[in-house]
This record gives C-alpha cells, sequence and structure tokens, in this order.
C-alpha cells in the first residue's frame, strides 16, 4: 500500500438525524436541514420529588439523581464521598413510583432501598432517606466570652496592636477559623481585645463531600461558585447568631482574619482549587491579598479588610501555621510536635530553627464518617468504652459513655478510638482489626457486611470488621506521617521533647487509647498538651497583634513543606502501621 497517496474526501453531516446518509443520491450523509433541529429545542421532562416524613419536594428533570432532588428541594442527604457511590450514606427508599432494578441494593417490606447518588428520576417518586442527615447546631458553650486572647493564648508576650483600624471604643474585629466540617468565629472588641461573641456551625459544603477531595472535585464539575456562595451565607448566619447574643452591632466590624486549609480559603474566595490535587500540588496561591469584606457579603464597616493567614503548601495552609506558632514553636528551643486530627491528619515537626510540615489524607473516620454506625458528636454518640474485667478475666460486659445518656445511636470519631483500644486489650479483635473467638456469642454478629460486634441490644448499633479496617488506614496515615517527619532528619536527629493535640475531634480524645492502637507516638503523657483550636486561636492572635501576624509570615521561611509521596519510606511506614498498635511497636516510641 502507497501510504503517500491522498486520503478520499471523507463528508460529514453535522448533524444526525433518522434516515440521514441511506437516502442521498451520492451516497453520503446529506446536509441539515431546520427541520433537524426541531427536537433539539424541547424541554427535557421534569418528574416530580417528594421526600418523607419532611413533605418537601420539588421537580427534577429526566435523568437527575434523587441526591440532585434532593439538593433542589433543600431536603438534608448525606453524600460524604461527595456523590460518587462510595461512602453508602445517601441510602434511601422508595415509597412511590419507579427507579431502575439495577440500583436495587435491597428491599424492606417490598420497597427498593437505593443510594440517592446513583440513582436516575424517571417518574414522579415519593422517598424516604434512611440516614440522618441533619446537621445539628453547634453550641458555643460561652467558652470563649470575657477571654483576652493576648493574656490567655500568646506563647510571649504581645501588646495590643490590632491588625485592623480601630477608631471608637465598641469596634469589631472578627477572628474566623474555616474547617472542613466546622467553622467557629470570635467576635473581638479591638480597644482592649476582650471577645464579646462567639458561635459555631458545620461547614454546609458538606452536602457536596466531607473531604476536601470531594469538594474539589465539585468545584471542578462548574459547583465552584455554589461552594463558595455557601460557605459565605454560613459565616454571615453566624456573625449574626454571636452578635445577636451580646447584643453587638455588626456595622462596628473592622476587619476579619480568616485562617483554614489552603482548599477551604480558595473556595472562600472563589479561587479554582483544581490545582491543590495535582501531583505535585500546584494551589492557585499559598498567599491571598485582603479583599473587601463586602464583595464576600460579609458586614462590617466600609472596606473592612478580609485577611487570610497564608498556607505552606498545596496540603498545609494557614490554620496550620496559626496553630504551631500560638503553640510557640517559632521561639521554641525545644523541638516540639504540633498535630491536628480531622479530616485532614496535618502535622508541624520542629523548633524556633526550623520546621518540616505535612499532610495525610486521614479520611473521615474520626469524626465519624465511612463508619457504618458513624455520626458526629451529638446526644446518643458513643465517645468512650471500656470491658469489664474481674479476677484477671473479662466478663463480656462492654461499658460504654453516651454522649447525653440514653439510647446508643451511633459512634463518633473518639468512641472509635476508645472502642477500638479497649476492644484490643481484651482480645476481642487482633493486630488487623479481625474479630476473635473471645467476643462473646450474644455480641457476635454476621451478615451482608461481614462481621461484627453489637453495641445495643436490638444490634442495630455495631462496629464491623470493615470500620475497624477503616480505622487503622486513617490511624495509619497520620502515624506514618509523623514517623516520616521524624525520621527524615536522619538516625542523629532530634526527639519529640514535646507535643500538641489540636482540633475540635482532639478535645475529645481518650490520649491513652490513641497512643495503644498506634495513632500519636508512645512519649510520657506529661510532654502531651492540647490547644482546643490552635487556628481559631491564632487567628484571633494575629487580629489583635501585628506583631503576632507577621510571626507567622517569618516562620514560614523556615518551614519545609514535605510531600509525602516524595519520601520514599512514607508508604513503609504506612504498612508497617496498618496494625495494632504496630509491627514494631519499639518505633512507636519517639521520646
Amino acid at each position: 500500500m502507497d501510504f503517500r497517496r491522498p486520503l478520499p474526501e471523507i463528508r460529514w453531516q453535522s448533524c444526525l438525524s433518522p434516515g440521514s446518509g441511506t437516502g442521498s443520491p451520492d451516497g453520503f450523509f446529506r446536509p441539515c436541514q431546520p427541520s433537524d433541529l426541531s427536537g433539539l429545542n424541547r424541554p427535557m421532562p421534569s418528574h416530580r420529588v417528594q421526600f418523607s416524613p419532611s413533605g418537601r419536594g420539588t421537580l427534577a428533570i429526566e435523568g437527575a439523581s434523587i441526591l440532585r432532588a434532593a439538593e433542589l428541594a433543600s431536603e438534608p442527604v448525606r453524600a460524604e464521598c461527595g456523590g460518587r457511590g462510595a461512602c453508602g450514606r445517601c441510602l434511601v427508599r422508595i415509597l412511590e413510583g419507579q427507579v431502575p432494578e439495577y440500583r436495587v441494593l435491597r428491599r424492606e417490606s417490598g420497597l427498593p432501598e437505593v443510594l440517592a447518588c446513583l440513582t436516575p428520576v424517571h417518574g414522579p417518586l415519593t422517598v424516604q432517606p434512611l440516614v440522618e442527615a441533619q446537621l445539628p447546631k453547634l453550641i458555643s458553650g460561652d467558652r470563649y466570652i470575657g477571654a483576652k486572647p493576648l493574656a490567655a493564648w500568646a506563647p510571649w508576650p504581645l501588646t495590643l496592636e490590632p491588625l485592623v483600624e480601630c477608631r471608637e471604643p465598641q469596634d469589631l474585629g472578627v477572628a474566623l477559623d474555616i474547617g472542613t466540617t466546622t467553622l467557629r468565629l470570635l467576635l473581638i472588641r479591638l480597644s482592649d481585645g476582650a471577645i464579646v461573641g462567639e458561635a459555631g456551625a458545620y461547614n454546609p459544603q458538606i452536602s457536596k463531600g466531607a473531604d476536601v477531595i470531594s469538594r474539589i472535585v465539585a468545584a471542578e464539575k462548574g459547583g465552584l461558585h455554589e461552594l463558595s456562595s455557601a460557605i459565605r451565607r454560613a459565616v454571615v448566619s453566624t456573625i449574626d447568631e454571636a452578635a445577636a447574643a451580646g447584643g453587638l452591632d455588626t456595622g462596628r466590624i473592622r476587619g476579619y482574619v480568616v485562617a483554614g486549609n489552603v482548599t477551604m480559603i480558595h473556595l472562600l474566595l472563589g479561587e479554582d482549587p483544581s490545582g491543590i490535587r495535582r501531583v505535585p500540588s500546584q494551589p492557585r496561591a499559598l498567599a491571598f491579598p485582603p479583599v473587601d469584606a463586602r464583595d464576600l457579603g460579609w458586614p462590617g464597616h466600609a472596606r473592612a479588610p478580609v485577611h487570610t493567614v497564608p498556607g505552606a503548601g498545596g496540603w498545609v495552609g494557614g490554620d496550620i501555621l496559626a496553630g504551631a506558632v500560638r503553640a510557640g514553636f517559632s521561639r521554641a528551643a525545644e523541638t516540639a510536635l504540633y498535630v491536628d486530627l480531622g479530616t485532614n491528619g496535618e502535622i508541624v515537626f520542629g523548633n524556633a530553627d526550623f520546621a518540616l510540615a505535612c499532610a495525610c489524607s486521614a479520611g473521615p473516620a474520626f469524626e465519624g464518617g465511612g463508619i457504618r454506625c458513624g455520626m458526629r458528636a451529638d446526644r446518643g454518640a458513643v465517645d468512650g468504652a471500656a470491658i469489664h474485667v474481674e479476677n484477671g478475666a473479662e466478663t463480656g460486659a462492654v461499658e460504654l459513655s453516651v454522649i447525653g445518656g440514653g439510647r446508643v445511636r451511633g459512634l463518633c470519631g473518639s468512641g472509635l478510638i476508645s472502642l477500638a483500644d479497649a476492644l484490643f486489650r481484651a482480645g476481642w479483635i487482633d493486630r488487623g482489626g479481625r474479630l476473635t473467638a473471645r467476643v462473646p456469642g450474644e455480641r457476635r454478629m454476621e451478615g451482608k457486611w461481614g462481621k461484627a460486634i453489637a453495641l445495643s441490644a436490638d444490634q442495630r448499633v455495631a462496629l464491623w470488621e470493615r470500620d475497624l479496617a477503616s480505622l487503622i488506614r486513617a490511624k495509619a496515615a497520620v502515624f506514618a506521617g509523623i514517623r516520616s517527619l521524624v525520621d527524615s532528619l536522619g538516625p542523629g536527629g532530634p526527639a519529640i521533647e514535646r507535643a500538641y493535640v489540636s482540633g475540635n475531634f482532639g478535645r475529645y480524645l481518650n490520649l491513652p487509647a490513641a497512643v495503644g492502637i498506634g495513632l500519636l507516638p508512645d512519649i510520657p503523657p506529661g510532654r502531651y498538651g492540647y490547644i482546643d483550636n490552635g487556628s481559631l486561636e491564632g487567628a484571633a492572635l494575629s487580629l489583635l497583634s501585628r506583631e503576632f501576624f507577621a510571626e507567622i509570615a517569618g516562620y514560614l521561611t523556615r518551614v519545609t513543606y514535605v510531600d509525602l509521596s516524595d519520601l520514599p519510606g512514607y508508604m513503609d511506614q504506612f504498612v508497617g502501621a496498618s496494625f495494632l498498635p504496630h509491627t514494631s511497636p519499639d518505633l512507636l516510641r519517639m521520646g
């Protein structure tokens, strides 16, 4: 064959229509006629989707998912994986109507149960969500009202010199922590540095996924404006709540300081976050100039600036840097460890001379996500556990601590860690998190999901081997990150002289249990400290002290961002830590 010969001309029709290409006298596709386009302008059919028992409803276009219909109807449906069908939390029951049979997971009394994110709407439906999804209201408890950050939290003496302008005695500033799961803020009187209001809320972006990757993907699919608007509105509502409780005038707000991970800051400012999840990570920016509060729709005095704390890398944001400096790292002689436990596990290891920072994808297990009976730390959640022992042998009696008392509804992250440690110590689970023969018969369950230990009399709340596997992966990711940072300095490198645990989840952490399962290093308990919310407290200090805000920027020059994927030993560390407590328990000791 002569490949130098020109190819024959190919003529294409610009659109397809019935009979095209067969009735043309020359045998080629004929050009489109105006009549061929008549059907393209027809609107897609819509179907009524009703939710029970709330009564909410909406019209969903043909082929849209039930999850999309729930979003349009403002019906809370959990989708922690961002609608990928991975978490199983958007399970719904079809009370009326038809759904594709291939999407039916099971039937209860003849009624099909499906995942809302994967099931298309092809006709009228009445739907009952099966997993509670309404985000509970966060109660601040007035923990901070009246406190003065410069006196209570400053790691070295700081003078009151607000980052934003203060003209009148009642002028206010806002310190804000935007987390993947929650947001918390403080209203601070600038004239004397006293906290006069506080409030918190769940991050409404959770509806697009419990983790940052899910939200980045949602932004890439055209949801950036929706994600940005959601968090901005939530901040306004939270400010109004804090101001109303103290009878404060939001018009007196002179400025803001915001700390958050790199993804949250991008979404807040409406910046494209897609580069963050690339390898290597390429955020649009790690530091942004101040923006006008009015551009975000936030209250305050004319031209009130919104400052954001800069980050160190794609996965280590200003929330962690603010917390590390709040812990005194930038001026410390001793080498310390700072661990923020949440959806992502962020870690800083260093002192005044240097710091290594990294992040590991722990997933939502520490906050109850991805666990069959997992839930947030709300009423009815198990937050502690013990197995009774008499005469040196366990009795089979499991004692559960339940938030608010009463009926057990599920497991929060701290309860999961405490329970796993108790089960392992009693020999009910082995090093791989699998059930052993020592589990009493009345506690043992088997079903579609494998094996489990019943936590309630009706067996509706149970801990499955799959849940333990998720916990072990999460704790292995965090510990491997810690071990990798310490080992990267070589065998003669500094040991951990102090350790700080921060984060909303960390407040309820059972420290002995966390060490017992191999989540945190085995160092003397007296070396551990707890910082309630390093991100929020660091933002408050930045608001009240120009020196502190400048200290964060200066410390960034001494921080080395470590991408764990570039460390050849990280996966070895991860594999070793993927057992209870570790394949080599000696590696847990780093003090």
